[in-house]
């Protein structure tokens, strides 16, 4: 169950676009959406071009920034407040990244929902974004959504990569309590290099299909043979979340992922649940 949601935001109209993702979640799971923005202290005090910033200026200049910042998450907060969904706002003060880590392990919350510019790749994690280093460092999955996407609404369809191995499967524990809240439809997915392994992943999908019976949800198999990369994109154009495990060792795990990894997040528009595996 998903209790407490936190959902990390800077005041932009673009890093508040999780928020209806969230909200979803958290009418469904009956939990807490935690509303959080980090304001970081300007470094610029005017020493480069040879005078210093007076100090009542840089202080005025700080108030600015957290006043702009809390009008920003009270109006969230109240719309929120008004689908009668449990909600609480905080501001941080320091670095974003390390700040939210902490804000993370302080209050442990099951699932970190966030947007992401979606530009580079891994490469913005590798150069240590704000998504990139909850995803890398943080405890929590982490479910990001393009700032350049629009949230289609529903949360109904789940499409669910696997490999075969048990680190991916890492990732069912959690899909299975968000079956029925709120997905409708869950699709177990695998690409295989060539069509004599078909039948053999065809079973482990069963195999995987048979924990979701109780669950009422409608549960597909789909066994795909060839290059994962265009293969995911086109069936997760029928998807309305992907689901997939990272290494939780610093990079991607290679589900005959690591690269595809990179093209979900990178190339495609569908919000993507990413679900840290442990470390081994």
């Amino acid at each position: 169950m998903l209790q407490r949601i936190l959902v990390p935001t800077d005041g932009s109209p673009e890093s508040e676009k999780p928020v209806p993702i969230a909200a979803q979640l958290a009418q469904a799971q009956g939990g807490e959406v935690m509303l959080v923005s980090v304001v970081e202290r300007p470094s610029f005090t005017g020493s480069e071009e040879g005078y210093a910033m007076p100090p009542d200026i840089y202080q005025a200049m700080v108030d600015a920034m957290e006043g702009g910042t809390r009008q920003a998450l009270e109006k969230l907060q109240a719309v929120l407040q008004s689908q009668s969904i449990p909600v609480s706002a905080t501001i941080l003060r320091g670095q974003a990244a390390s700040s939210l880590l902490d804000y993370e392990k302080k209050y442990n919350p099951d699932l970190v929902v966030m947007a992401s510019h979606g530009r580079t790749g891994l490469a913005r994690f590798a150069m240590g974004s704000v998504t990139g280093r909850l995803v890398r460092d943080g405890t929590a999955p982490v479910l990001v959504t393009r700032m350049s996407t629009e949230f289609s609404g529903s949360l109904d369809r789940a499409l669910v990569m696997l490999d075969g191995s048990g680190r991916a499967e890492e990732s069912l524990p959690l899909v299975e309590s968000l079956a029925g809240k709120p997905f409708k439809q869950i699709k177990l997915f695998r690409v295989v290099p060539n069509p004599a392994d078909r039948s053999a992943a065809h079973t482990y999908l069963e195999g995987v299909a048979a924990r979701f019976t109780k669950t009422g949800v409608d549960t597909e198999i789909v066994v795909d043979i060839g290059d994962p990369r265009p293969t995911i994109e086109r069936a997760a154009k029928d998807a309305d979340l992907v689901v997939l495990c990272t290494r939780g060792e610093g990079g991607f795990d290679r589900l005959r992922h690591g690269s595809v990894a990179d093209h979900v997040l990178r190339g495609l528009g569908t919000p993507t649940l990413l679900v840290r595996t442990a470390d081994r």
